[in-house]
């Protein structure tokens, strides 16, 4: 219970105690004046009512950031938060959940369960079919004005959820057009964990779907990268950027613009770096672009 919820329970209880010794008998006896109900005063019910609305709000599940401290690791932060271990893993992409350091940012859930991202055409319905759960859950643990209209982009609480990849799984369409330079695979004596796309410096480089953006900023042979996460395990890297028109923690759509081809970090001319991370796993991005 929050602080505001306890003084205001203290307060309703306190003062029925002190209407039950000073005033009830003659309540009873005139059998309650205007602004009464029964006998107690109508602030009082109001006082009640606001409080069981606290009560409501405290218990609704959150998404908080979390900045990790000293000796914490991710068993006790999820006992702190009412959560468990796999919802932490999962909202964080945690590809080694052993290793997290004073100074990580993490999202928190604070019920075991889900966050979905709402993408074009999805439906309450389908939403809770894909996490196994009731809609009357997730109609519960948000605040859906309208469940027959759910805004892209708008990020859905699934308490219970548990995530079912492939009916998740986003459709990546191809994030420029240009030549296909180098493929997946071993290349020169070491394993190319991407594709490479050929284009005139400059060119606009877009999203393969709908996400948030991750990172954004100078990483080593990856020059400047933008990463974007797309929920159910899958991100996606863009290198070699020459100019960035997004911010970490903006949401995108599928094909908007997110930068321009450059030649920074490790590259012998311009192109775009592309890989697709399924669940912490680079894969071929040939199999899943359309």
């Amino acid at each position: 219970m929050s602080g505001l919820a306890k003084t205001a329970t203290a307060m309703l209880i306190g003062g029925l105690i002190c209407l039950g010794f000073a005033g009830g008998g003659a309540a009873r006896e005139q059998g309650g004046e205007e602004g009464e109900r029964g006998g107690v005063p109508l602030y009082y019910l109001q006082l009640q009512d606001f409080t069981a609305t606290l009560e409501e709000e405290a218990l609704r599940p959150k998404i908080l950031d979390y900045t990790v401290q000293a000796g914490d690791c991710l068993s006790t932060i999820a006992a702190e938060f009412g959560t468990d271990l796999s919802t932490l893993i999962h909202l964080n992409e945690l590809s080694n959940p052993g290793l997290i350091y004073p100074g990580d940012r993490l999202e928190i859930l604070t019920v075991a369960g889900c966050v979905h991202d709402v993408v074009e055409g999805d439906t309450l319905a389908a939403i809770a079919r894909s996490y196994g759960v009731e809609e009357r859950a997730i109609l519960q643990a948000n605040e859906i004005e309208n469940p027959a209209t759910l805004p892209r982009g708008e990020r859905i609480i699934v308490p219970g959820g548990v995530i079912s990849r492939g009916a998740l799984q986003p459709s990546f369409r191809w994030p420029l057009q240009g030549n296909l330079t180098s493929g997946y695979g071993w290349r020169g004596g070491k394993f190319h964990y991407g594709i490479d796309i050929g284009a005139p410096y400059g060119s606009t480089f877009r999203a393969a779907a709908a996400g948030r953006v991750a990172f954004v900023g100078y990483r080593g042979s990856y020059g400047i990268l933008i990463e974007v996460d797309h929920g159910a395990g899958f991100r996606t890297r863009y290198a070699h950027a020459g100019k960035v028109l997004v911010s970490a923690g903006q949401r995108v759509k599928a094909g908007q613009r997110l930068g321009s081809v450059g030649m920074t970090g490790n590259t012998t001319g311009p192109h775009l770096h592309f890989e697709i991370h399924d669940g912490g796993e680079k894969v071929n991005p040939l199999r899943l672009l359309n």
